[in-house]
């Protein structure tokens, strides 16, 4: 994929390396925390209307919004190992009917096919220049449809610990992401370079140590990570979002 930050065989590994049946979990923060979003912000599909998941893999996405919010969903992957991972998922799931576009969704032909949904989660971010993406989401999007985009935070705090995972995993981690965009200020540029209306744009998720495995970090590293959880992953502190902190970023706009 042209402009594309992250290598295709990371992807291959991780994909075939994915335990099925894969779903929305909301025993895990970040999921409830998305899961939370979609349903305030997103009206529901009542089993009519279509939508579109652009980096589909593994799925659980696309079956939430079916099973949970009554959306007719379509999917697109760039990699044939992704592809293959999200068709057995959603036949696992009772989805079969859906359809996975397999390539690069720069590229990809969808015909004469426009959706009332279009959502990306974790997708943007490995591009060097998300507008192109985006120009090519509202190609496909019908006119009053609802773009939901959602990207990790990894600034601020986030950024400290990245770097110290990155230190055990040859840097297989924010060399792969645009931090440039990972703040409130791109995605309130979204709604005005694309003229959308903005529903909400908002940082969620607080503080999540689940995100970082810093097991083989060194012990100074693991004792500050420690402390951070304790002041910031309670009952008190959890639900602080802002820029400096949260995990995820969150945007969603209806177009004219």
């Amino acid at each position: 994929m042209k402009d594309h930050i992250t290598e295709k065989q990371y992807w291959d590994d991780f994909w075939e390396g994915t335990t099925l049946p894969h779903t929305v979990d909301y025993d895990f923060s970040n999921d409830r925390y998305i899961a939370d979003f979609i349903k305030e912000h997103v009206p529901p599909g009542f089993s009519e209307k279509k939508a579109l998941e652009i980096g589909c893999a593994p799925g659980k996405w696309m079956i939430f919004l079916e099973k949970e919010r009554g959306y007719l969903m379509d999917g697109c992957e760039y990699l044939h190992s992704a592809v293959i991972t999200t068709e057995k998922n959603l036949a696992m799931n009772g989805l079969s009917h859906s359809r996975v576009y397999e390539g690069d969704f720069l590229t990809c032909d969808f015909g004469e096919q426009k959706y009332d949904l279009i959502i990306s989660l974790g997708f943007i971010e490995h591009f060097n220049d998300p507008d192109i993406v985006i120009r090519k989401m509202m190609g496909i999007l019908k006119p009053g449809g609802f773009l939901l985009i959602g990207i990790p935070k990894l600034t601020g705090l986030n950024y400290f610990f990245a770097q110290q995972v990155d230190k055990t995993i040859k840097n297989r981690l924010l060399p792969r992401h645009n931090l440039d965009i990972m703040n409130r200020r791109f995605f309130i540029r979204i709604s005005d370079v694309f003229v959308l209306t903005p529903i909400k744009i908002s940082c969620i998720g607080a503080f999540e140590p689940a995100l970082f495995d810093i097991s083989n970090s060194p012990l100074w590293v693991k004792i500050i990570f420690y402390l951070c959880t304790i002041m910031f992953h309670n009952r008190f502190c959890r639900f602080i979002n802002a820029e400096w902190c949260s995990s995820y970023l969150m945007a969603a706009y209806r177009k004219a």
